[in-house]
């Protein structure tokens, strides 16, 4: 499409969206704005965003050491339970709602995926670790997880590691200390962690071919109109769920039931995250005083005025991958995509069985079953491919 069609086709819809309003009978999609947030879904970047507080992020020494330390058992108290453990398989977490741990333990949440995990922002559901590598350390040391500590990590670094582990920090297991030697096994872990990506999938090229029907004014025959459609109106999918990653990388509650200790959310893990000696203000990150520190003190600054949103919110996942990660929900609640779809559609759980209360987008959509299963078929599509 020549660029005069094209600028001409770009101010249609923007005349068509600022009339929309005004005329109840019209309902083009997608308007200017709507294109414009289709543009931003596709194409994800071959690695995810440098991170400056991990000067072994990518490495490729640190990413294979890292890749044997995440499937190493030994580095658990009860030596049965590694990373791996969580986080294997094709959708690279587990099929059940929880997680075993060490000495009968069970993790409070459905452990999410590590498919593309370093292109977030924040880490748990909760975002009680601000960096990958930070993230790492609390599986590690949780006593209901690998129950660690940095005498075992010590022991099996001396054991098997010990010539890669003192190239890359110039010391010794022995001559790091306890704290040091947690921090620089997360950042050897973020390392390996940032190589698990999927990065394309069949979203991607339909987005892109559905743009260019609409730069020619046949979008409505498009196969996916419906299923983008219902994802930006009316399944109101785009609130949370935009961007390349598939979410806005904030938390929001959205009614889902759930009575367990860690119910509250957010608002139980943001302050000891602001106060932890990992996060990437404190002194071992490799970029202290950089954008992730002021992040940090953006996020307290805000706290007091911003605590009632974050009662019983969660971190929004990516949705690519999905079908690869069930079941659903930080309590691994849902079992399959139509189950997710219907949990949208009533509005979420009845108030009362859940923390807090429900963001305000949060509402019964009244979908028609043809677009509910335009939007599975649209999830569907998400999973990528090597």
């Amino acid at each position: 499409m020549n660029a005069k069609r094209l600028s001409t086709r770009l101010a249609a819809l923007l005349v068509v969206g600022l009339m929309a309003s005004a005329c109840e009978n019209e309902d083009p999609f997608p308007t200017f704005d709507e294109l414009d947030k289709l543009r931003q879904l596709h194409t994800m970047p071959q690695r995810p965003p440098v991170d400056p507080t991990n000067r072994f992020a990518d490495d490729v020494r640190a990413a294979s050491l890292g890749n044997r330390l995440f499937h190493n058992p030994k580095l658990s108290s009860c030596g049965t339970v590694s990373c791996a453990s969580c986080h294997d398989g094709a959708g690279r977490t587990v099929a059940t709602a929880k997680a075993d741990g060490c000495n009968g333990g069970v993790t409070g949440r459905n452990p999410p995926t590590i498919l593309n995990v370093d292109y977030l922002r924040w880490f748990m559901w909760d975002g009680r670790a601000d960096r990958l590598w930070n993230q790492a350390i609390l599986p590690l040391t949780s006593p209901v997880e690998m129950d660690s500590n940095a005498t075992i990590v010590r022991a099996q670094l001396n054991a098997t590691y010990m010539g890669e582990y003192t190239e890359l920090f110039t010391k010794t297991p022995d001559e790091t200390e306890d704290d040091e030697l947690l921090a620089n096994f997360g950042k050897l872990i973020q390392a390996y962690e940032r190589t698990v990506n999927l990065v394309r999938s069949p979203f991607d090229e339909d987005v892109k071919r559905f743009i260019v029907a609409v730069e020619e004014g046949r979008e409505k025959e498009d196969p996916s109109y419906l299923a983008l459609k219902t994802y930006f109106r009316k399944g109101q999918c785009i609130v949370c769920h935009q961007g390349v990653t598939m979410s806005d990388n904030l938390f929001h509650n959205i009614g889902v039931k759930d009575s367990g200790a860690g119910a509250p959310g957010q608002t139980d893990a943001v302050e000891p995250m602001l106060n932890w000696k990992f996060n990437a203000a404190g002194p071992y990150s490799d970029n202290r005083n950089g954008q992730d520190a002021a992040r940090l003190s953006g996020v307290r600054s805000t706290l007091a005025e911003k605590r009632a949103e974050m009662e019983g919110a969660y971190k929004t996942p990516t949705l690519r991958n999905v079908t690869l990660t069930a079941p659903y929900m930080h309590t691994g609640e849902l079992n399959t995509l139509a189950e997710v779809i219907d949990f949208y559609d009533k509005g979420g759980d009845e108030d009362g069985t859940f923390h807090g209360k429900k963001t305000e987008t949060i509402k019964k959509l009244n979908l028609e079953p043809e677009e509910k299963e335009a939007l599975v078929k649209l999830l569907e599509s998400m999973t990528g491919t090597p």
